[in-house]
Protein backbone atom coordinates (compact mmCIF):
# COMPACT_ATOMS: atom_id res chain seq x y z
CA UNK A 1 0.00 0.00 0.00
CA UNK A 2 2.99 2.15 0.74
CA UNK A 3 4.00 1.66 -2.81
CA UNK A 4 0.32 2.46 -4.51
CA UNK A 5 0.47 6.00 -1.97
CA UNK A 6 3.73 6.87 -3.45
CA UNK A 7 3.35 6.16 -6.80
CA UNK A 8 0.51 8.01 -7.73
CA UNK A 9 0.70 10.60 -4.92
CA UNK A 10 -2.37 9.67 -3.08
CA UNK A 11 -2.67 11.05 0.92
CA UNK A 12 -2.57 8.22 2.80
CA UNK A 13 -3.52 9.32 6.37
CA UNK A 14 -7.48 8.89 5.74
CA UNK A 15 -6.64 4.95 4.82
CA UNK A 16 -7.76 1.95 7.18
CA UNK A 17 -7.96 -1.41 6.38
CA UNK A 18 -9.83 -2.65 9.33
CA UNK A 19 -12.20 -0.77 7.77
CA UNK A 20 -12.54 -3.27 5.36
CA UNK A 21 -12.03 -6.53 7.52
CA UNK A 22 -14.79 -8.28 8.66
CA UNK A 23 -15.16 -7.89 12.61
CA UNK A 24 -14.35 -10.02 14.93
CA UNK A 25 -16.87 -11.20 17.36
CA UNK A 26 -14.21 -13.03 19.65
CA UNK A 27 -14.66 -15.96 21.64
CA UNK A 28 -18.46 -15.79 22.59
CA UNK A 29 -21.10 -15.93 20.13
CA UNK A 30 -23.26 -13.38 20.19
CA UNK A 31 -26.70 -15.20 21.11
CA UNK A 32 -24.89 -15.82 24.54
CA UNK A 33 -23.94 -12.08 25.42
CA UNK A 34 -25.92 -10.37 27.14
CA UNK A 35 -28.08 -7.57 25.80
CA UNK A 36 -25.61 -5.05 26.86
CA UNK A 37 -22.52 -6.65 25.25
CA UNK A 38 -23.66 -7.93 21.70
CA UNK A 39 -21.42 -7.15 18.99
CA UNK A 40 -23.35 -5.40 16.11
CA UNK A 41 -23.40 -6.78 12.86
CA UNK A 42 -21.57 -4.70 10.65
CA UNK A 43 -20.66 -5.98 7.32
CA UNK A 44 -17.33 -4.43 6.18
CA UNK A 45 -16.78 -2.21 2.84
CA UNK A 46 -15.60 -3.55 -0.04
CA UNK A 47 -12.06 -3.10 -0.82
CA UNK A 48 -11.91 -2.97 -4.54
CA UNK A 49 -9.50 -1.73 -7.28
CA UNK A 50 -12.50 0.95 -8.47
CA UNK A 51 -11.26 2.24 -4.84
CA UNK A 52 -8.16 2.58 -5.19
CA UNK A 53 -8.77 4.06 -9.21
CA UNK A 54 -11.30 7.04 -8.08
CA UNK A 55 -8.74 7.79 -4.96
CA UNK A 56 -5.64 8.10 -7.23
CA UNK A 57 -7.95 10.58 -9.83
CA UNK A 58 -9.10 12.34 -6.75
CA UNK A 59 -5.49 12.74 -4.84
CA UNK A 60 -7.05 11.87 -1.49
Amino acid sequence: MNDYFKHFNVESSEFDLLRCWPYETGFLPNYLRPLSRKIPDVPPKPLTIRLFVESMKSGC
